[in-house]
């Protein structure tokens, strides 16, 4: 019998940032990882003219509600607005708006700026924003809400169903991985079900190792595999949605934490399989 809760377990993981951390927590408790970059480590790429775009779209009408998800997109959306010389105006349109925050990251952003937030959820949840949000007649408001290097198009969509005028500002996209061997080569295993797990941590990981299964011809195999016997986890709900167009199930945390996830895996992978080399 051992004490390690995750001995014999394949887990690949897709993260780029904070991946040591994740290695090391899975490996603790005995589980053999298979480290897959899908992003890259580099910085965000921002877009200046479409940004620009963005930015004068936003100016053109009133904003009821403005959604802040990220302080680092905040600092790029503002820093890119002082350069065109429409911060004064871009502080200005947003000021008499309703100010929702993610996070203490995006908080800090915004008052970082001269602006401030009406609320933000303790739990940092894009989710509990937008609850907030669900029980209310957005009938006729102009929402504004700033991406944060994936899309929330579904966010979006479901605040246009309550009504609102809904403009995303998309301040920075996250690139694919430098090199795609490592993911290449979790595409194999995962089609060849020789992993227990993936773990994912941002959306954009779920888009790039589809993309990468594609390139392949193991999308299929790859979707059936997830849907089979390969547990999909994901860091919280934003992340699982990149897989809903695929029917791929997927399990994540109630609390959005590296250490939740891995807890979960632990509790899960167990009492699915018996430890030991799948495939």
């Amino acid at each position: 019998m051992t004490d390690l809760p995750l001995a014999g377990f394949r887990i690949g993981v897709t993260a780029a940032r904070r991946a040591d951390e994740q290695i090391a927590l899975l490996e603790r408790r005995g589980a053999e990882v298979l480290h897959a970059p899908a992003l890259s480590t580099a910085p965000n790429h921002v877009d200046d003219a479409s940004l620009r775009a963005a930015t004068e779209d936003v100016l053109a009408r009133p904003v009821d509600i403005f959604l802040a998800t990220t302080g680092i997109g905040l600092r790029a959306w503002f820093g890119a607005a002082e350069r065109w010389g429409l911060l004064d105006d871009l502080r200005a349109h947003l000021v008499v708006a309703e100010i929702l925050a993610r996070g203490p990251k995006s908080v800090g952003a915004l008052r970082g700026s001269g602006l401030r937030e009406v609320w933000a959820p303790e739990s940092e949840q894009l989710d509990d924003v937008l609850a907030r949000l669900r029980g209310r007649d957005l009938t006729g408001l102009r929402i504004v809400v700033q991406e944060h290097g994936q899309s929330l198009s579904m966010a979006a969509h479901a605040l246009r169903r309550q009504g609102a005028e809904v403009t995303t500002v998309t301040v920075y996209r996250v690139e694919g991985a430098e090199d795609l061997e490592p993911v290449l080569g979790l595409v194999e295993e995962i089609a060849a079900r020789r992993v227990h797990a993936v773990t994912f941590t941002a959306a954009p990981a779920v888009v790039a190792l589809m993309q990468a299964a594609a390139s392949t011809g193991h999308r299929d195999e790859v979707v059936t595999a997830f849907q089979a016997d390969v547990v999909a986890s994901c860091v919280g709900p934003v992340t699982a949605a990149g897989f809903e167009m695929w029917g791929v199930p997927t399990i994540y945390p109630e609390r959005q934490r590296l250490a939740a996830m891995i807890k979960q895996l632990e509790l899960e992978l167990p009492s699915r399989a018996d430890p030991g080399h799948p495939g």
